[in-house]
């Protein structure tokens, strides 16, 4: 059996796959937080034979692959604004972390999608660890004072840019929505910062001929080439600004070989058989690794070049259920 942990509501990298599967006929089940939470569906965890029930059926000895994409980013209990709603939801999101852990425990023999103990690689990590493995990654700081900053500012030859250090979601306001983009930062903005700030990812920016997105399935690799006409005079930081643009095409590409080896040996290294991650070639032909997202989207590429990713994802799924 097939057991898919992810979001109630649609999801647009899981729900296709979901439909791979049932056009298959494959043996699964679909399990969300809120089937928990509103109980919806009659769900029981023996704690002391680890057996999961779901409405009357014990599922556990079936369960042969797990697929675990965004099943914690589901906690919504629709509270009042009454108190004590905010530490319950606070409390309740801890509840699921734990149970989530002991999930990881109780079937880590199991073939997992992405590997448990790669899921939570954060974007320091892959960074610190890609540079150890010889991968090519931006020159990056982490730091909290205005004197550190400036320092990193004039040894960054090309400038640099601030990001988040967790992907960031979005913020709401009535009928707006704000959301937070990889930006570059001059010398006037640096120095209308007060002397101590929070702690803060800058990192020297990337000279770059194109961008390639890339999704990567257990040793197989789907690039994207994304390339901006006007010469590639793309003068925005976040090439997700330019997704709009008339200019941008999505064309299929292959990395080179060697770099794909090395790329593989470092997801094995770092526990992960998938992720989606993002490269920039340089104007010298070189390859820099810029982040990785364990459970990244990747419905345009598979869209735009016709690598009808998710289906190879289901297939994946079911080859290792048998």
């Amino acid at each position: 059996m097939i057991v898919v942990l992810s979001y109630d509501w649609y999801e647009q990298g899981t729900d296709p796959v979901i439909d791979w599967l049932i056009y298959h006929k494959a043996n699964f089940v679909k399990i969300t937080i809120q089937d928990l939470l509103n109980k919806r569906e009659n769900c029981k965890i023996n704690i002391n034979t680890g057996e999961i029930w779901i409405n009357g059926k014990e599922i556990s000895k079936d369960i042969n692959v797990i697929w675990f994409r965004r099943f914690e980013d589901d906690v919504r209990l629709n509270l009042s604004d009454k108190f004590p709603s905010k530490q319950a939801e606070f409390e309740v999101d801890h509840e699921i972390r734990e149970l989530t852990k002991f999930l990881f425990s109780r079937f880590k023999e199991k073939k997992w999608m992405p590997h448990y103990k790669g899921i939570d690689v954060n974007k320091l990590d892959v960074l610190y660890y890609a540079n150890k493995a010889k991968i090519k990654v931006p020159t990056t700081v982490v730091c909290n004072n205005k004197n550190d900053l400036i320092t990193f500012f004039k040894n960054s030859l090309t400038g640099i840019i601030i990001k988040p250090i967790r992907h960031s979601g979005y913020f709401i306001k009535e009928k707006n929505t704000y959301s937070i983009y990889t930006n570059s930062i001059d010398e006037k903005f640096i120095n209308s910062l007060p002397e101590n700030f929070t702690a803060t990812l800058f990192q020297e920016k990337v000279k770059s001929k194109f961008e390639i997105r890339v999704f990567y399935l257990d040793g197989e690799f789907f690039a994207t080439a994304i390339i901006i006409n006007n010469n590639n005079n793309n003068t925005e930081a976040d090439i997700k600004l330019s997704f709009e643009s008339k200019d941008i095409n999505w064309i299929p590409y292959k990395l080179p070989t060697k770099y794909e080896q090395e790329m593989h040996a470092f997801f094995q290294s770092i526990n992960l058989n998938t992720c989606s991650f993002d490269v920039i070639l340089t104007p010298d032909n070189e390859n820099i690794l810029l982040e990785i997202n364990p459970v990244g989207q990747y419905s345009a590429p598979s869209n735009r070049c016709n690598y009808n990713i998710e289906e190879k994802i289901a297939n994946w799924l079911i080859k290792n259920d048998k």
